[in-house]
């Protein structure tokens, strides 16, 4: 491989392009990128790491950036947003006979190494849910370990490690394997194929893009090439409750398999869980016996689940059990995953989550209750992309049973929607889930919800959380910040 020297990101305050120019700039790159200039969950870190940010898109900024500089020594990595290879810097970089690549293939060509001059062993963290979470675990529990792992996890943060990209001294390279496609017209291809891990996790397997997808056996069908092209001394470990992981665990008879779960049948099996507040501890068996009892700082059954994962992964690592018991509580979640934010002036609780799909919502919504059971929560919900909302409707629906109050935000649109779409559509959305759910009404924009609940929701019984993937987040802030 050339030997680089400067990289350039387009869009680089996607959580997937940041964590990447935080490695790049870590690993003495010369980094450089643009984005729109809007402020994004990444900015803290891109700042903090003194990458340098250009606002717009102009075949200019990477012009100006690789200048007079050898066209070997240059690489240009681009997002699948904002027009892709065809936006016009990418178009000006292969003009000018600048390596272009997507965000999926650049993952892969950190994981592998050679770029930096050395050999990592790759660990790839895959599905549909639970990626960021287990992936920032493994971060967490490796960097207290003092392994010192490079990692790019899909958030901002990794509490209490700080950014979600590094660039360590250690062998191993944790990463989320997504297998959404890498670029939208010349590079279709799911972008953990272009992963080569020696560890594969596999947490679930759904139904999620059906911009992408067109059903669930086509994301069956590319999780099978993954397994397929996994080394003869790969190891995968998968979740063996989930009906869909075990269709594609066993295309790879080559490769040494372990399955984790609630069910019995698994090699390593979560039992006795008990939840207090945002900690939880639970006993874990291995082949029927027990290894003993282990705590987590964040809540929810799924995560105690998320974490059986973890624990086979570092055991094959060669990790006592006993230091796994002791650095698993060390990790305190991610940023946008059930993050608490703050009080507001009454006193209601306010977190944050990423949840946008139905499953998503519903483990988000049971971690929740079960850590503050006496108290009334109220959801502002803003759906990300009009396809994925249309496609599983029905699942959303039921999704927000239980809650107080339910509040809809207009649908964050991907740039992959329809231009045809409108506030009608968000309108028939609240009336569908008015059937299930009556206490639910849409409000057309985040000043409104803010000052809505500012007026309605008071005391410190209650409970607001923002959920989404697009910029709900900021009414979660301007709740806890206002004046």
């Amino acid at each position: 491989m050339a030997k680089y020297k400067k990289v350039y990101f387009m869009g680089i305050k996607g959580v997937g392009m940041a964590t990447l120019a935080v490695i790049a700039k870590q690993a003495g790159f010369i980094v450089a990128g643009s984005d729109v200039e809007e402020e994004f969950i990444t900015d803290k870190i891109l700042n903090d790491a003194r990458i340098d940010i250009r606002i717009g898109f102009k075949k200019e900024n990477p012009e100006d950036f690789f200048g007079t500089s050898p066209k070997n020594e240059c690489l240009f990595i681009a997002t699948a947003a904002h027009e892709g290879f065809n936006n016009e810097e990418a178009e000006w970089a292969r003009d000018n006979g600048i390596k272009v690549i997507s965000h999926g293939q650049a993952v892969g060509v950190f994981m592998d190494g050679e770029i930096f001059g050395k050999k990592f062993e790759g660990i790839s963290i895959a599905g549909a849910h639970g990626k960021t979470t287990i992936a920032g675990m493994i971060a967490s529990c490796l960097s207290s370990l003092g392994s010192d792992p490079s990692f790019a996890v899909g958030t901002s943060e990794v509490f209490p490690i700080g950014a979600s990209g590094h660039f360590g001294t250690g062998k191993y390279f944790v990463a989320e394997a997504d297998e959404y496609f890498s670029e939208g017209r010349y590079d279709r291809n799911p972008k953990f194929l272009y992963q080569k891990p020696e560890y594969l996790i596999i947490n679930n397997i759904d139904f999620d893009h059906p911009d992408f997808f067109r059903d669930i056996e086509e994301v069956r069908e590319v999780y099978r090439k993954f397994v397929l092209q996994l080394s003869d001394n790969a190891l995968s470990i998968v979740n063996g409750d989930d009906g869909n992981v075990r269709q594609v665990k066993s295309q790879n008879s080559k490769v040494r398999t372990i399955t984790y779960g609630a069910d019995d049948g698994n090699e390593f099996v979560v039992k006795n869980f008990k939840q207090e507040g945002f900690a939880c501890r639970f006993e874990v068996l291995r082949n029927s016996t027990s290894l003993g009892h282990f705590d987590l700082s964040v809540p929810g059954y799924h995560n105690a689940k998320n974490s059986l994962a973890v624990i086979a992964l570092l055991i094959e690592l060669g990790t006592s059990i006993r230091d796994i018991q002791g650095v698993l509580p060390k990790f305190k979640g991610v940023k946008r995953r059930l993050e608490k934010i703050g009080k507001t002036k009454t006193g209601v609780l306010v977190f944050d989550d990423y949840a946008h799909h139905p499953q998503e919502i519903r483990k988000t919504l049971e971690a929740l209750q079960g850590a503050y059971p006496e108290k009334k929560i109220t959801i502002v919900f803003q759906a990300h992309t009009y396809g994925r909302t249309r496609a599983l409707l029905s699942e959303f629906i039921s999704s927000f049973v239980g809650v107080s109050e339910l509040i809809i935000l207009p649908t964050f649109a991907s740039a992959r929607d329809p231009r045809n779409h409108s506030l009608k559509e968000d309108q028939e959305f609240v009336e569908k889930i008015r059937a299930v759910q009556p206490n639910v009404k849409l409000i057309e924009n985040q000043g409104l919800v803010v000052k809505y609940i500012e007026k309605n929701i008071i005391g410190s019984d209650k409970i607001v959380i923002t959920m989404g993937a697009g910029d709900v987040y900021h009414v979660a802030e301007k709740l806890v910040n206002s004046d």
